[in-house]
């Protein structure tokens, strides 16, 4: 057995920092508020994932204290000056690229399930971070991550925002190289100020841990919704798909059929390694992901130039669909961005017989199915020719 890395040692030690100031937190925030846990019914599950999705603590109602910060855009926002509308309130790190996209990946599928109620809602981050914590660093984190006109992303001086993190009891320390471990506290605010109900966020990306979280939040935020509006919550479901084990089998052939969005919009069943006459590029992709965003426009060129040349591989996207809010969704963020492939939705079966761990993804498929080139991670146009062997 090999010796553990220092690299490793320093990650472990981040962990432990990280569960000591949780728990700290938590306990902290019961003897403010006098509360206790939350049981709520949930499908049955046996997994990690699952277990480790906090029920939440239901809050005795106090004022939640007010503060005043800038938001993304520049402008002066209040907490109080959202009363009337159920806030939910996170704190969100504006460097961060673990947990914090998480947190906003079911923020985007709760306003989805709100549909027209979410209007009630306003969705507010404090920036967790007390280094970058200019207007310019929440903006671009909320841009990259799909959430730059879905909530209000707070920032200010680092004084003051390490006075709001005591008043909410949200440590914010900055570790060895300059990562930020927080507590990734999340409330539910009523529309007349009351704190509700709070948990902490899960850092699994199990799509029964985002659904968990998810089916949560809504059964605690819709209720104080002014009117009480009926709304269907759904029940736990996939969100985002569970990763297989990375490096599938080169030796034998992989085929597949998935329903696919084609350019235009409309939806066909497009089958891989059984009827199709050429080579395809896989490319694996969800709308949330940033480097995805970014890598979009390569796929693009590259479609163009393939259409010239009839033997190079074709692009196939494959788009995790139980990590989108909705097939529509995808359907738009397709149209919206010109995509000059097909989009198959795949909800786990095809990612788990590639060995996806992350995403991008590229697979180089020949026309019987077999694997001929595997890439994770962003890549140009120039290294992707290279790579495929293209001039």
């Amino acid at each position: 057995m090999r010796k553990p890395t220092l690299l490793q040692w320093v990650i472990a030690g981040f962990l432990i920092v990280s569960i000591i100031g949780a728990a700290w937190g938590v306990q902290q925030m019961a003897t403010r508020f006098h509360s206790k846990p939350t049981a709520l019914a949930t499908p049955a599950s046996n997994t990690s994932a699952v277990a480790s999705v906090d029920p939440g603590t239901t809050l005795t109602g106090k004022t939640a204290p007010n503060f005043t910060l800038t938001n993304q855009f520049g402008q002066t926002e209040s907490l109080q000056s959202f009363r009337g509308k159920v806030v939910v309130l996170s704190f969100i790190d504006s460097r961060c690229t673990t947990i914090c996209p998480l947190t906003a990946v079911v923020f985007r599928n709760i306003q989805y399930d709100l549909g027209k109620q979410k209007k009630h809602v306003a969705f507010v981050a404090v920036n967790a971070n007390p280094v970058h914590t200019s207007v310019h660093a929440v903006y671009q984190w909320s841009k990259a991550h799909q959430m730059l006109r879905a909530w209000q992303f707070l920032t200010g001086p680092s004084a003051n925002l390490k006075k709001i993190w005591a008043h909410y009891y949200v440590a914010s320390n900055v570790l060895k190289g300059g990562t930020v471990s927080h507590i990734p506290a999340v409330y539910v605010i009523g529309p007349h100020g009351h704190e509700r109900w709070m948990y902490l966020n899960s850092a699994s990306a199990n799509h029964e841990a985002i659904g968990l979280q998810v089916r949560h939040l809504l059964l605690h935020l819709v209720p104080k919704i002014p009117g009480h509006p009926h709304i269907t919550i759904p029940p736990a479901r996939q969100i985002v798909y569970q990763a297989g084990a990375l490096g599938p089998s080169r030796a034998h052939a992989h085929s597949f059929s998935l329903p696919t969005i084609m350019p235009g919009g409309k939806i066909h069943t497009l089958k891989i390694g059984q009827q199709h006459p050429h080579a395809v590029l896989l490319e694996f992709f969800a709308t949330w992901c940033p480097d995805c965003q970014e890598e979009m426009p390569t796929l693009n060129s590259y479609s163009a130039m393939a259409k010239k040349h009839s033997q190079w591989p074709k692009v196939v996207g494959i788009d995790m669909r139980q990590a989108e809010s909705s097939t529509s969704h995808v359907i738009q963020y397709s149209q919206r961005n010109h995509l000059a492939f097909p989009v198959g939705l795949d909800q786990g079966r095809v990612s788990n017989m590639f060995g996806v761990s992350g995403i991008p993804t590229q697979v180089l498929l020949s026309a019987q199915g077999k694997i001929l080139w595997y890439h994770e991670g962003l890549i140009g146009l120039s290294s992707l020719m290279h790579q495929m062997h293209l001039k």
